[in-house]
Formats: structure tokens, C-alpha cells, sequence
């Protein structure tokens, strides 16, 4: 309410195509008080559809207080990508980023920013950069100066809302309804609590939950009158009305709320993750079965829910966030038996804690988990250690290998986490937890073993511990854990553990239950024992044998007799066997009973030689199948004999890796049959190399075909009105039904098919109505068919692996099209001059051989007619491997180009013009006697060459492009010099490697006031910098390295105060240290085999007051004892020093280090 217009305003902004003209990125900071409601104002401009449309890429992302530029790139970066990032380094994150970003229009916002260090910004938005014009970035702030510092073009002021619109959040909230109409006796009441908002919707919202359904304004005078109002101004800085929300909540909603003060600001949790902990500390104890405490855990987080003090994430609808001010109110609410530390060990830190402290947690530090550990096992009363990965615990810890055994003193623990780390035994002193409640293990790849009296944690309500695929066995007597509700993986014990007979006392398991190992199981009574049918709160069952077990006849008998015996209650909703060696399936597994089941699994039970009847299950919405290489017939057996429709519910069917598999009978063959499969939506077939015959018809409801390596198989299309994808690859035919109706087809990729069918074939090529059609591993295939250039709605084509494949038809390229990749295509001689005739054509990505170099040798031009047409968009061209190019444009590359990437072309000698090569005076060739005509373009931005043996320069007349912002050259021998000049160009990054004969670096490098990053690598022949030094404002990394006649470092290096990160290393001829030292604002500084090693101690290393990582390398053989380091250290590597002895002064001083590598320090004691 009440945000409107400013959220119109704010995505006309957006809408917007304008940018600043040295980023190619504009900045909007909404500016206001915490509480005023300007994450929900950026969520509602995020979720516009208008701006959905208008922006290629969106991304959200938590800055904090906290502000640190790796974590919010990796969440940047995850949020866009969708996959989990495991990049420990920034720099390579950022290259990642950037090539999600790179010429995409993209809408960011940084929530909640409050860093004011320009710096900081500038290191963050480099990959910001690589987007196109008209992307924006939205920040949020309670600080003005933050929104000057990230340069915003608008700052947008958002006060508090008028007394009108607080009163309509305060009605939404307490009573559904936009108006006090039908309730007014509560008019006067509502107004003066209203008032007390103060314009604050986050106010008016915990207090419309508080009041949520109460009609009696005896309720409202309650809160209206509370005492907590009075102590408004006691010092503490939490909103009177959050104070008031927490004041009225029940006792038991009051500690669980309180606990929820260990999760760090904007820290997403799962309803049954917070649910597991609130019950491991007994909060819900007061209902005594399992399945009630959940229900009331879910109760409670309902009710925080709708109170407003749980949030439901926008970026993940089954998580729930707490806004920044409630998780103040939360730790004020906590106490001091409450505590979360914000950093890691080091500094102010490192603090005693108070001896009421039961709850502890902390965010995660990548190698401090031992030390964590230990650091608290003296904790009496500790009952929550929850080391946090902003997941918590010590998930992640992979450098805990054991347990120590003092953590057998933590009695009151209930709560342990040992995920992901690398522990192979679970020591026998966890026997005396005996309050232990929840234990996980999950992701323990190494546990072999648990303790030998386990059964004795009788509390023990959950143990988790799936993905522990070394645990050999379960220990005896697990059958006493009687409380347990969870438990993730049994692992039927061979001689000394637990039989399946164990699993009979576990009446209360739920969810999910993997038994493995169950070859180990000796007596068929074992199985009948273990119950399964009576465990009625399982969801899902996996029964896995090992599949590398052998078998003789009379033991795949015995395995189908066990079985038999391990048939689930009926209200299972999952079954997975996998590894099953019996020749046959039990009754039970097709029995319609199973009304519940909706995903079942067969996995390599390759003895079996028929499928199961499953037909007949009412609800089961996904099959797979995969590994059964003795099935020979896929008919009637598979759909049962008792139903008139098979698999009346099935959306996925999955066939995989059925070797003998020849022939799939349809349902009712002989018969006129109406409905088969009348809900699939997806059907997938791999590598059933000896399947014959047709598909199921009249699949009217198929969304997805993927037929892949199934040599035999005739494909028939027909009657498949919703497909939407579809993948052929490696199939004998296909054949396609008409009339057909496909408009709904949006992608297809063929591959591995003849050139026959292909081109006898073309209206399959007519199926693709919309974005992307891939052809690979067609072979025989010569030239491409005509009609593939006909089709008016791609969007972007992809040529892969047609080995025979030597040229296309001479014809515009579609309208539409955006990206057009070539690969593996050595026999491709050359591409249309006529591709470029259509003046609407919208191709904006070239790309050629970008796998492997051989396989586009024959190429020896590009057209050039692509060059020159000044009405073509091409902004992308990469080429790599295409060794028969000498040039890449005769006369000039295409005048819109903005990114050229070339790899690999070890015949490229310069990359426009094959002629005209000539000597300079000073005997090295020359280029210079060509036209400015004959330049790079004067749009390029981004330039990289690598592996390019034979290329002798990058410019004609020695200058590049204004517009440059990344230039990266490496590999390139024959190359001399970069340019003559770099005098007012926009370059961001410079980075060379490995170029033998680079003798100087051009004139101008300090005139580059937008370098950030500059590498210099390998370039042996290097002998200095320019005179004018490096530039000061912007540049944050420089790395020196390899240049072994490199006589000096640039000049007024202690100018640089802007430098972050140094890194020079074996330059031998370097022996003079600059004579004003090194920036002193340094955070990391690595210098290896150095002769200024020596000076560089004598200077002083204590004046980095901000130093965080420091390296060396070898350089001073003289050293005895190690120099007095900057406090700040965390991260200290000394290698190479063969006389040092002491290393005193680090035990004194460096309180902060969390990592100390020694190496090659052989006097060291």
C-alpha cells in the first residue's frame, strides 16, 4: 500500500536505455530508514512483468553489514547461474561472472548495502561491466553516502508511508480486510496504534500479525497500552513496535523466536530445518510423539509466518528469511545464553563467553573448524554449536579428520552437525552424549565406522546420514535407537554389525530409508523380522544391493525370496531397487493397493529378463528403468492385465542402457485401443542399441522426446501436438507422420544421424518454430539443407562434429538468429559470402571451432562481405583452432564488433589484411603504412589472442580501439609490441603472458585512469616499464612474473594507493627496491625469489596495516629469524628460506592468522 508510484517510477528508470558512459551499467540507490520498506519496494519493481521482459538476466542478492566482495559475487554469480559455486578464488569467480554477464542486459540488486569503502565497490562491479547497454543495478541503503559511492545516476529518497496507507497495512494484516468498515468499534484504537508505526510498514505488519483475527478492541487496548512502549528510548535501538510484536507471543513461540538469533542477517532455513533444531533443544517437548512435535514445530513456524517475524524468501518460495531488524529483535530478545560471532577466530574475537551461554554459533571460516571445536568443548552448559555457511554446523569442514575425544564432555548437547566433513570413525566418547537428540552425517564420504555402543543414545531422535557410501556396517544393537525418527542409510552388517532384523524396534521411522548392502543378509527371516511393512510414517524406500556383487543360481533365488519379504506399507509414496539379482519381481511390487506410489526406480537388476507389472498403479507419475540388460520384450507383463488404461497418472517414462532390448510391444496390440499413457509428458530412451519397431502413438500430452544411441530404432513422429523438445541423436530413422500439428515445437537437436536422413528428410528440419536447433555428429552430411535457413523463428544454431560437412547453402540466415556455433567440422572449407545479405539480421554471436583446434582446419577465410557490411549487428566473433587462417578480415572486421577472441590459429599472422608486411628502422616488421580504414573497430571492447604463434601484431598503425576495456594476449611469440601508444583508452584489464619477443610495453600506461588489473607474464625479454609509471586511481591487482631481464619496477610505486594485491616473482635481474617502498594500503603481497626479498624486511612489512595474506618465496638465503609481521595477517606462506630458525615474532604477534604454510625450512625446529 501506498508504494504505487513509486514503484512506477522507479521501473520507468528501468525501462530506461540509458547508461554511464565509462561503465555500460547505471545505478539506482533506494534510499530510507530500516523498516520503511524498501526491500519491498525492489521486490515489486524485481517482479514486474514489464521488467521481466525488458532485462536477459535478473539476480538478487543480501550485502549486509558484513560487506565482504567474495560472497557477494559467489551469490551473484549462484543466483544467475543456478548451480552450486566452488571457486574459493575472486578472481576466477569473476571471470565466470563476467562471461554469464558479457553482452547481456541485466537487472541486479545488492539488498541492504551499507559499505562505504569506494574501493570495495570498484573491485565488486568489474564483471558489471561486461553487460550491454541499458542494464542496471538497484541498491538498497540506509546510508546516503553509500549511493554517492556507488555512483548512482538516481537516488530515490523513500520516506515513510502516509497515516492513511499505515492503517491500510495494519487492516491487511490483523483483520484480511482494506478497511475498518465492518469493524468499527476498533476505529479509534486502530488509529492510535497506527500512529505508533511511526510510517513504518515493517511496524504495522508484526503488529497487524499480533492482532491478526482478534476482534475485541479490549485485545487492541492490550497492546496499545503494553508497558513495553513506555521504555522506547532505554539506549536500545529496536523498533517500540517490534519490541510490543515480541512482548505478546507465547512463552514457547518466544524461546523458539530467541533461538533464531543464531542465524546471520538474511540467512535462508527451511520450515524442517529450523523444525530439527527446535526439537533437538526440547521446545516441543510437550507433546511426547514424533509426529506431533512436528506438527507443532510446522504450527509455530505458521504462526511466526503470519506474524510477520519470518519472511518467505523471494528467491526461494520454500525457505523463510528474517527481515535485518527482526533478527536485531531476535538477539535482543536471546541474551546473553545466546551468541552469534559475526567473523572468524581472530582479533576481537577471540573472547571468553559467558558461563550461562547454552546456544553458540558462528559463520563459517575455511579452516578453523578444529579450532572452533576445541575452543568450546570447555563449554558446560553448551547445548547448540552451529557453526554456520551463511548452512549451518560443521558442514563443509573438510579438514576435520578426527574428533576430539574431549567432545564426550558437552553432556547437555543435543544438536550435532558433522556434514561434509572428512572424519572416517565416530569416536567412542559421543557414547556419553546421552541429551544427544539429532546427529547428521550426511555427506561423510569416509566414515567407515560409528561407535560400538550407539544403541545407548536412546534420546537419539534423528540420524542422518545418506551419502556415507565407506560406512560398512551399522554397529549391534541399533535396534535400542527405539526414538529414532530419521535415519538415512541402514547398512546391513556382514559379520560384527547389525542384521535387518534390527530395523523391527524402529517402529516411529520416517521420510527416507536406504538399506544397503543387502546382500549381506543371510536368512530370509531377517527380512520378514526388519517389518518393513509396519513402518506406516515411511514416505520413500530404497533397497539396494551392491552391483558389483556376484552371484551363483541358488543366490539370485535367495535374493528373490528376501524380496518378497520387504514389501512397504501400502502409503509409500518412493521405491528404488537397485543392484536386485533375483530373475523375477514379487507380486506385491505391481499390486494397485499402492495408492500413494509416484515415483518408482529400477536400477541395473540385470538378471532380471522381464519388467514388473506396474501398469496398474493409480498414481505413479514417474518410471524409470535403467541397467536391465537381460530384457529382451517390453508387452504386456510390463502393463498388466488388470486395467483397461496402463499408467493412467505416469508424466515421465526413462528407458536407459537395455543392451538386448529389441522390441515394445504396444498395449492391447491387435486391438483398436484409444488411451496409452494419456498423461506422459516426458519419454526419454538411451543406449537400447537393439530396439526395433515404433513408439507408443497418440502420446497427446508429450512435452519431451529425447531418443538418444538406439541404432535400430525407427523414430515416428506423429500425433504429438503439445511437444515442445525434442533430441534425436544416433538413431537408424526418422519418419514423420502427415498432416502434423508441432507449432508448440520450441527446440530440436539432431545428431549422430546419416546424411540421408537428413537431407531426404527436410521437413524435420521445418519441425523447429521457435529458438534452437543443434545438428551433431551427423556423418555424411556435406552440406547443410537450404531448408534449414528458412526457418524464421530461430534464435540460435548449433554445428557439431559433421565431419564431412564442406559447405552451406548460399542464402541469407534467418532473421532471428542469434547465435550460430560451428565445432568440430574439419573438412569445412568455407562459409557464405550471402549469409549477410539480409539487412534485418539480428546475428549478434559467431563462433568457430571452439573445441578442438584440428577440426576446423580447412577453413582458410571468413567472407568478407560479413567484414563489411556496415548493417550488420555482429558484436561476437570467437574463432579458435582454424590453423589455415593467415588473417582474419582482408580489408576490416565487422564495424560493430565489440568482443574478438582468437585461439589457437597457429598460422594467423595479422588479424586484418594478408599483405603489405614490411620493416620498421629499428628492424622489427611494420604494419604502420596502413590506413586508419584498416584499424579494429572502433566499438571493439574486449580483445583475446591466444596461442597464435605466427601473429605478428594486433593493430596496423599501432593504436587500439578508444572503447577497449580487456586486452588479453598470451602465447604469441612472434609478437614484438602491443601498440605503440595507450594514451586516454577506456582499458580496464591488461593481461599478457608468454609473449618471447615483447621487448617493451607500450608508451602511455599511466594515462589508463580506468586500469584495474594489470599482468605481466613471461615475457623474457621485458626490460622495463614506461617512464610516466603506472596509473593510481583504479588500479587494484598488479602481478609481475617470469620477466628475467626485468631490471626495474615502474616508478612511484608507493603512489599506487588504490593497489590491493601485488604479486612479483622470479624476475632474477631485478636487485633495486624502490626507493619509497611498496603502497602501504596492500592487503595481499606475494614475492617469490627475489633479490629484493632482503630490502623489502629491512623497509619493513609492518607498515601493511591492512595487510591480510602475505607469500614468500625464497630470495633472502640470509634469513635467521622471521621479520616482524603486520598484525593483520591471516594467511602467512614462507617456502624456501634454508637457514631460518625462529619464528618467534608470528607466535607473539600474528593473533589474527587462521593459515601458516612452512615449507622447505629445514633448520626450522
Amino acid at each position: 500500500y501506498g508504494r504505487k508510484k513509486d514503484k512506477d517510477e522507479i521501473v520507468e528508470l528501468l525501462l530506461r536505455d540509458d547508461s554511464r558512459a565509462d561503465d555500460g551499467f547505471s545505478v539506482i540507490s533506494i534510499i530510507g530508514m530500516g523498516g520503511v520498506g524498501k526491500t519491498t519496494l525492489a521486490q515489486l519493481v524485481y517482479k514486474d512483468d514489464r521488467v521481466r521482459r525488458h532485462f536477459e538476466i535478473k539476480a538478487w542478492t543480501f550485502v549486509s553489514e558484513d560487506f565482504d566482495v567474495f560472497r557477494v559475487t559467489k551469490s551473484i554469480l549462484m543466483s544467475i547461474s543456478n548451480v552450486t559455486v566452488n571457486d574459493n578464488d575472486l578472481n576466477s569467480l569473476q571471470e565466470k561472472l563476467e562471461k554469464e554477464l558479457i553482452k547481456k542486459k541485466f537487472l541486479l540488486v545488492l539488498d541492504d548495502m551499507w559499505n562505504e569503502n569506494y574501493n570495495d565497490w570498484e573491485l565488486l562491479n568489474r564483471p558489471f561491466k561486461a553487460g550491454t547497454s541499458g542494464s542496471k543495478i538497484i541498491v538498497t541503503t540506509r546510508n546516503r553516502v553509500v549511493a554517492e559511492r556507488v555512483g548512482s545516476v538516481r537516488e530515490y529518497p523513500l520516506g515513510e508511508l502516509s497515516k492513511e496507507d499505515c492503517l491500510r497495512v495494519l487492516t491487511q494484516h490483523s483483520l484480511g480486510a482494506t478497511d475498518f468498515n465492518t469493524h468499527q468499534s476498533l476505529k479509534e484504537v486502530r488509529e492510535k496504534i497506527a500512529m505508533k508505526c511511526k510510517g513504518l510498514p515493517l511496524a504495522a505488519k508484526t503488529l497487524g500479525g499480533l492482532l491478526r483475527g482478534k476482534h475485541d478492541p479490549k485485545d487492541w487496548e492490550i497492546v496499545l497500552n503494553a508497558d513495553v512502549w513506555d521504555f522506547a528510548d532505554d539506549g536500545c535501538d529496536i523498533i517500540p513496535a517490534l519490541k510490543v510484536s515480541y512482548r505478546f507471543l507465547p512463552p514457547q513461540l518466544k524461546q523458539c523466536f530467541a533461538y533464531c538469533s543464531l542465524f546471520p542477517k538474511d540467512y535462508e532455513f527451511e520450515e524442517e530445518e529450523i523444525i530439527l533444531l527446535w526439537t533437538a533443544e526440547g521446545f516441543l517437548d510437550q507433546e511426547c510423539d514424533g509426529r506431533k512435535m512436528e506438527e507443532l514445530g510446522r504450527e509455530f513456524v505458521r504462526e511466526l509466518h503470519s506474524r510477520s517475524l519470518f519472511h518467505q524468501s523471494s528467491k526461494d518460495a520454500s525457505r523463510f528469511v528474517m527481515h535485518s531488524l527482526i533478527n536485531d529483535l531476535a538477539r535482543w530478545a536471546a541474551g546473553e545464553i545466546y551468541f552469534r560471532m559475526e567473523d572468524t577466530l581472530k582479533g576481537e574475537n577471540q573472547k571468553s563467553f559467558s558461563k550461562n551461554l547454552r546456544h553458540f554459533s558462528y559463520i563459517l571460516g575455511e579452516y578453523d573448524g578444529e579450532k572452533r571445536l576445541k575452543s568450546i568443548c570447555d563449554g558446560e552448559h553448551l547445548r547448540t554449536f552451529l557453526p554456520v555457511k551463511l548452512v549451518f554446523s560443521l558442514w563443509g569442514y573438510c579438514n576435520i579428520f578426527n574428533l576430539p575425544n574431549e567432545i564426550g564432555n558437552l553432556r547437555h548437547l543435543r544438536f550435532l552437525n558433522l556434514s561434509g566433513t572428512n572424519i572416517q570413525i565416530l569416536p567412542e566418547s559421543i557414547n556419553s552424549l546421552y541429551n544427544l537428540h539429532t546427529i547428521l552425517l550426511e555427506d561423510c564420504r569416509r566414515l567407515k565406522k560409528l561407535c560400538n555402543d550407539m544403541g545407548n543414545l536412546t534420546k537419539l531422535h534423528h540420524l542422518r546420514n545418506s551419502n556415507v557410501h565407506s560406512l560398512g556396517e551399522m554397529p549391534k544393537g541399533f535396534g535400542k535407537l527405539t526414538c529414532l525418527l530419521t535415519l538415512g542409510r541402514f547398512v546391513v552388517g556382514k559379520v560384527s554389525g547389525s542384521g535387518l532384523r534390527e530395523l523391527k524396534s524402529l517402529t516411529h521411522l520416517q521420510e527416507t530409508l536406504r538399506i544397503s548392502k543387502l546382500e549381506n543378509v543371510k536368512d530370509v527371516c531377517d527380512a520378514c523380522e526388519a517389518q518393513l511393512n509396519n513402518k506406516v510414517n515411511l514416505k520413500a524406500l530404497l533397497l539396494e544391493w551392491s552391483i558389483w556383487h556376484v552371484r551363483n543360481l541358488d543366490q539370485c533365488e535367495f535374493e528373490t525370496r528376501v524380496l518378497s519379504m520387504l514389501k512397504p506399507y501400502q502409503d509409500v509414496q518412493e521405491l528404488t531397487i537397485t543392484g536386485y539379482g533375483g530373475p523375477k519381481f514379487p507380486i506385491w511390487l505391481g499390486d494397485s493397493s499402492f495408492s500413494k506410489l509416484v515415483r518408482l526406480k529400477f536400477e541395473h537388476c540385470g538378471t532380471s529378463t522381464s519388467l514388473p507389472s506396474v501398469g496398474q498403479l493409480p498414481f505413479l507419475k514417474e518410471l524409470v528403468i535403467s541397467g536391465m540388460g537381460r530384457v529382451k520384450s517390453v508387452g504386456s507383463e510390463f502393463y498388466g492385465s488388470s486395467c483397461s488404461v496402463p499408467f493412467p497418472s505416469l508424466e515421465t517414462l526413462y528407458f536407459a542402457n537395455m543392451q538386448e532390448w529389441e522390441e515394445w510391444i504396444p498395449f492391447g496390440s491387435g486391438q483398436e485401443v484409444d488411451e496409452v499413457f494419456p498423461k506422459l509428458r516426458k519419454l526419454s530412451l538411451f543406449s537400447c542399441s537393439k530396439l526395433q519397431g515404433a513408439l507408443p502413438k497418440r502420446l497427446l500430452l508429450l512435452e519431451r522426446l529425447v531418443i538418444q544411441s538406439c541404432k535400430q530404432l525407427l523414430v515416428t513422429i506423429q500425433c504429438l501436438p503439445a511437444l515442445s523438445e525434442l533430441q534425436i541423436k544416433g538413431c537408424k530413422r526418422v519418419v514423420l507422420s502427415s498432416p502434423m500439428d508441432l507449432s508448440s515445437l520450441k527446440s530440436v537437436l539432431l545428431g549422430e544421424m546419416a546424411n540421408e536422413v537428413i537431407s531426404g528428410c527436410p521437413q524435420l528440419l521445418s519441425l523447429v518454430t521457435e529458438d534452437d536447433l543443434e545438428l551433431s555428429n551427423c556423418k555424411g552430411l556435406t552440406k547443410l539443407p537450404q531448408a534449414l535457413l528458412t526457418l524464421s523463428s530461430l534464435r540460435e544454431l548449433r554445428i557439431s562434429g559433421c565431419a564431412s560437412l564442406v559447405s552451406f547453402p548460399q542464402a541469407a540466415l534467418p532473421s532471428q538468429l542469434r547465435t550460430f556455433k560451428i565445432e568440430h567440422c574439419n573438412a569445412l572449407e568455407s562459409l557464405p559470402e550471402a549469409w549477410m545479405r539480409n539487412s534485418n539480421s539480428s546475428l549478434q554471436s559467431l563462433e568457430i571451432g571452439t573445441i578442438e583446434i584440428e577440426e576446423c582446419n580447412a577453413l582458410e577465410s571468413l567472407p568478407e562481405a560479413w567484414m563489411q557490411d556496415s548493417s550488420t549487428s555482429l558484436e561476437s566473433l570467437n574463432i579458435d583452432g582454424c590453423d589455415s587462417l593467415t588473417y582474419i578480415a582482408r580489408i576490416q572486421l565487422p564495424p560493430s564488433l565489440r568482443r574478438l577472441i582468437i585461439s589457437d590459429c597457429y598460422n594467423l599472422r595479422t588479424l586484418t589484411g594478408d599483405q603489405g608486411i614490411c620493416s620498421s628502422r629499428s628492424g622489427r616488421t611494420s604494419l604502420t603504412s596502413f590506413s586508419s580504414e584498416n584499424e579494429l573497430p572502433a566499438t571493439l571492447e574486449q580483445l583475446e589472442v591466444r596461442f597464435c604463434s605466427n601473429l605478428a601484431f594486433l593493430s596496423r598503425n599501432g593504436n587500439l580501439p578508444q572503447a577497449l576495456k580487456y586486452l588479453e594476449v598470451s602465447y604469441c611469440s612472434k609478437l614484438e609490441s602491443l601498440a605503440e601508444r595507450l594514451d586516454n583508452t577506456s582499458l580496464e584489464v591488461i593481461a599478457i603472458s608468454y609473449l618471447e619477443n615483447l621487448k617493451s610495453l607500450p608508451a602511455g600506461l599511466h594515462n589508463l585512469h580506468h586500469l584495474q588489473e594489470l599482468k605481466v607474464y613471461g615475457c623474457p625479454n621485458l626490460e622495463s616499464f614506461p617512464e610516466g609509471g603506472l596509473p593510481s586511481t583504479k588500479l587494484t591487482k598488479l602481478t609481475i612474473g617470469y620477466c628475467e631481464n626485468l631490471k626495474a619496477l615502474p616508478n612511484c610505486m608507493h603512489n599506487l594507493t588504490s593497489l590491493l594485491h601485488l604479486e612479483i616473482g622470479w624476475c632474477r635481474s631485478l636487485v633495486s627496491f624502490p626507493e619509497d617502498g611498496f603502497p602501504t594500503n596492500l592487503e595481499s603481497l606475494e614475492v617469490h625469489d627475489l633479490k629484493i626479498s632482503k630490502p623489502l624486511f629491512e623497509w619493513g612489512l609492518n607498515k601493511f596495516s591492512s595487510l591480510r595474506e602475505l607469500q614468500i618465496t625464497g630470495g633472502c638465503p640470509v634469513l635467521l629469524s622471521s621479520p616482524w609481521f603486520p598484525a593483520s595477517l591471516t594467511v602467512l606462506h614462507i617456502s624456501y628460506m634454508p637457514n631460518l630458525e625462529s619464528l618467534s615474532l608470528i607466535v607473539e604477534n600474528l593473533t589474527s592468522l587462521e593459515i601458516l604454510i612452512l615449507c622447505k625450512c629445514p633448520k626450522l625446529d
